[in-house]
């Protein structure tokens, strides 16, 4: 859950924000007209986009094209919160910070990653610090000097040591990629999330995801996920040593006894009973 949260806005749109999350936790958001410069300050996050899935931990930043992501906050045995940092980088504004400055930096571009890692930098974590000091300061935020800020990040970021790719990033970052139905259904064919979730993962409306679905694979969402996942599971049992919960985590079941009970009903055994048999021909 959000336990704090704290943005500032320009035209009433939030450009900066500053959360701190208890795990374990998912978070889902869509980039409609706006890509984001993401920093985890403290915790874990898997970061699931339409067809990527990537490990962000404390110090990393990240930089995400328009979309929709999923989060989920990773509780360990140290910390149970995670805080993170986000510049929401709105074309129009910085469209008019910017003018003629970097003519290319926001046109169409074909490029299929929705995600890109930043190298971690000292001027990266410095320009981190200085949000943090206007959050402990917020008297003293004006629209003109958040401005000043968003032109510092962008500034910053051709400074690091991959420069060189920070234009055409951002020469893609503002132009949504179209992604196909059976993108999004093999990069989350084994993950945990609902019918519900992988439709926005999608850029679809529920009703029209399952049209799609059927349409496509032949059958219903939740009958075909399903299958696919008890499928994986038998393979695993069979070529794996791993334990029979680590065996339901990795085909996309979250409940232990919800995965037994399916499985027992397709294959008319435990996952246990299963292994044994298999192994013993």
């Amino acid at each position: 859950m959000i336990i704090d949260r704290k943005q500032f806005t320009i035209n009433n749109k939030c450009v900066i924000e500053k959360l701190r999350i208890k795990a374990p936790f998912r978070y889902g958001a869509i980039f409609q007209d706006n890509a984001c410069f993401l920093h985890i300050k403290d915790g874990e996050i898997i970061l699931n986009s339409p067809t990527e899935k990537l490990s962000v931990h404390t110090s990393d930043t990240v930089l995400l094209k328009c979309g929709a992501y999923f989060a989920d906050f990773i509780k360990n045995t140290k910390k149970h919160t995670c805080e993170v940092l986000a510049v929401h980088l709105q074309a129009d504004i910085l469209k008019e910070i910017f003018k003629d400055e970097i003519p290319n930096f926001i046109k169409p571009d074909n490029r299929k990653n929705f995600v890109q890692k930043i190298e971690r930098q000292d001027i990266i974590n410095h320009f981190i610090e200085s949000i943090d000091f206007y959050f402990q300061n917020p008297g003293i935020v004006s629209d003109d000097l958040l401005r000043v800020k968003f032109k510092e990040l962008i500034l910053l970021l051709l400074q690091t040591k991959n420069s060189e790719n920070i234009i055409d990033l951002f020469s893609q970052l503002f132009t949504p990629r179209q992604v196909s139905l059976k993108e999004v259904i093999q990069a989350n064919l084994f993950s945990d999330f609902t019918v519900d979730e992988l439709a926005i993962l999608s850029g679809r409306s529920l009703s029209t995801f399952k049209r799609d679905f059927e349409t496509y694979f032949k059958d219903t969402p939740a009958n075909y996920l399903k299958e696919q996942k008890l499928l994986r599971a038998g393979e695993l049992l069979i070529s794996t040593d791993f334990s029979i919960n680590e065996i339901c985590y990795q085909s996309g079941f979250s409940d232990n006894s919800h995965f037994i009970k399916s499985f027992k009903s397709k294959f008319g055994m435990t996952p246990s009973e299963y292994r044994k048999s298999e192994k013993s021909r």
